[in-house]
């Protein structure tokens, strides 16, 4: 208890120290806080999404009707991938695409932690229904990891108190996929990835779970997949904190 109330007090003097507000309703951040938003508009903004989705890129229906359970865009194209199913905590937009953004971008390892806090409970709760084995992590390559200093999959994992394998490694850095079109984007990833041998053994025959922090086109987890399957696993899923709604062109 006193550990707690010190702890307290030592956050509160560093909001004092350093004053940040809140992303949304610009109120003062001090003392019990989400690091970029207060505690009340945290838990109004930042939540599940529950509405309908597409059963193969997880696109809500609301915003794309097809002919359900498929989105247009999967329908048209007949879309295939190498994954069983995608599930993810919320949609890329308002206070968790800010979130993920300064994150990354400003390297707020706090704000990484207070996603994976927030995302814990759904995350573990969707390992359970599909009896997942393993969860891998999205790699960065060695020169991306330099520069950002850590990887954000890692670390959101870790915060969500969820265990997992660095198994699969980023042999090239490769084009980075947020500018790029759907097609590059596809050709970018391809041979971009490799399962580490040591992990192979352990995999096989196994359920995974791959992890990234964004789903848009699937591209990247879709290579990844493919490389897993070579390798022996049985069923793949995949797991993002959050779904982009602006599919790129």
């Amino acid at each position: 208890m006193k550990d707690n109330l010190l702890n307290f007090l030592k956050d509160c003097l560093l909001d004092v120290l350093s004053p940040e507000y809140c992303a949304v309703c610009g109120k003062f951040l001090i003392g019990k806080h989400r690091k970029i938003a207060c505690e009340e508009c945290w838990k109004i903004h930042v939540k599940p999404f529950s509405g309908k989705r597409c059963i193969l890129c997880g696109y809500p229906l609301n915003l794309a009707p097809g002919s359900e359970p498929l989105c247009r865009d999967c329908l048209e194209k007949k879309k295939k991938f190498s994954f069983s199913g995608i599930s993810y905590f919320g949609l890329y937009s308002g206070l968790l695409e800010i979130a993920i953004k300064v994150f990354k971008i400003g390297k707020r390892r706090d704000i990484g932690e207070e996603i994976g806090k927030t995302i814990s409970i759904h995350f573990k709760n969707f390992i359970s229904r599909n009896r997942i084995d393993f969860v891998i992590p999205v790699p960065l390559h060695i020169d991306e990891l330099k520069i950002r200093g850590f990887n954000q999959c890692h670390l959101i994992l870790s915060a969500a108190d969820i265990s997992f394998i660095d198994g699969v490694e980023k042999k090239y850095k490769g084009k980075k996929q947020a500018l790029l079109s759907k097609e590059e984007r596809r050709e970018n990833v391809k041979g971009l990835f490799s399962v580490k041998r040591e992990i192979v053994s352990k995999i096989k025959g196994k359920r995974l779970c791959i992890f990234d922090d964004i789903f848009t086109t699937g591209s990247t987890v879709n290579e990844i997949a493919k490389e897993l399957i070579k390798a022996g696993v049985d069923t793949i899923y995949v797991y993002t904190v959050a779904r982009s709604i602006k599919e790129a062109k």
